[in-house]
């Protein structure tokens, strides 16, 4: 079997422990970054091939011309349809319902309707993905396939020691420490972690640790921020935080805050879990049932909610790491990989 996988953002683990069970198998992995190298490689047996395709980024958000956007949109549409009607198969898996700050939403919409359309499988993660898509597209229930988002158990740098990073960092031992971690985008509501944590009383104080990528203008917002809580303490470090460094962030954290705006499936929540480290998330429906009986995870609802959970934030809560860790052991890379091996040779056979 080849594996044809696009776009193949190798710089996300994920991708790694999807495919490690087609790896184990023998099957040959073809990466393609490109609508070119796409191309390229679906016209090489097809008939042993399937497809593995994620996200739309090079299609519609590759180029901020909208008549260029519909021309890749319709390239792919092309390329699915010759390389099925040579043999190939294709799995689709849903990451978001729509990219995050989608530059051609109706695009997007066109897109994810046609991918829905051409997919032999459709691969979501969260149970409640096609009733969250339903109001802009239809997954077609026959095709559609549930395999969870695995922990990164295995497959990240082992932790790293709590006090040794809290000392490195200057926390306290009885301060709160809050972590947001990765790119600092609109939409993972940084803006509004800085508000609630500056608004956030705590009798032993609380810092905010700001780790991950911010272009020019986010990092100017974030200032700015801050500057409207002088009383609040923040450790920033707003550039690309190294793999080797990761470990450190998490051990040095209290909990992880994801005050993202909108949330299908997240990475972070399982990478967070996979270091034992406690989530403030916010109280969606589809979250709820998913994650709301969890000892790591407080939900919250708005700003006011966001406050609250910081300043209920437990130091060192062992229990709660216990917990995150047991998550984490459930549901692994190599799990989630045999099953979507699986999923690959139904697609082969439908």
């Amino acid at each position: 079997m080849r594996v044809v996988v696009f776009p193949a953002y190798r710089e996300n683990p994920f991708l790694g422990l999807l495919l490690s069970g087609a790896e184990r198998e023998g099957a040959t992995i073809v990466d393609a970054r490109t609508l070119d190298e796409l191309a390229a490689a679906l016209a090489v047996g097809p008939a042993e091939t399937v497809l593995s395709i994620h996200w739309t980024n090079p299609v519609a958000q590759s180029t901020r011309n909208p008549a260029v956007a519909v021309r890749n949109a319709l390239r792919l549409r092309r390329l699915l349809r010759a390389a099925k009607a040579q043999g190939a198969r294709v799995v689709w898996t849903v990451h978001n319902v729509l990219p995050h700050g989608a530059r051609f939403p109706r695009i997007e919409r066109w897109l994810h309707r046609m991918l829905a359309a051409e997919a032999d499988r459709v691969h979501v993660m969260h149970p409640d993905t096609a009733a969250l898509a339903a109001p802009r597209y239809r997954l077609p229930a026959d095709r559609v396939r549930h395999i969870a988002h695995p922990s990164y158990a295995g497959a990240v740098a082992p932790a790293a020691d709590r006090a040794a990073e809290r000392a490195r960092l200057g926390i306290g031992e009885r301060e709160a420490a809050v972590l947001f971690l990765g790119q600092m985008r609109a939409y993972k509501g940084v803006l509004e972690l800085v508000a609630a944590a500056g608004e956030a009383r705590r009798a032993d104080g609380i810092v905010l640790l700001l780790a991950g990528n911010a272009t020019p203008e986010e990092a100017a917002a974030i200032e700015a921020a801050l500057s409207d809580h002088p009383g609040l303490r923040a450790i920033r470090e707003l550039r690309f935080v190294d793999d080797a460094a990761v470990p450190g962030w998490f051990a040095a954290a209290d909990a992880v805050a994801l005050p993202y705006r909108r949330i299908l499936n997240s990475g972070s929540v399982l990478l967070a879990a996979t270091y034992g480290a406690p989530v403030l998330l916010p109280d969606e429906p589809h979250l709820r049932r998913e994650l709301g009986d969890e000892r790591w995870v407080t939900l919250f609802d708005g700003p006011e909610g966001l406050r609250a959970a910081i300043e209920a934030v437990v130091v060192d809560d062992a229990e709660a790491r216990a917990a995150a860790l047991a998550h984490a052991a459930a549901w692994t890379g190599e799990q989630a990989g045999a099953a979507y091996l699986a999923l690959l040779h139904e697609a082969r056979e439908a």
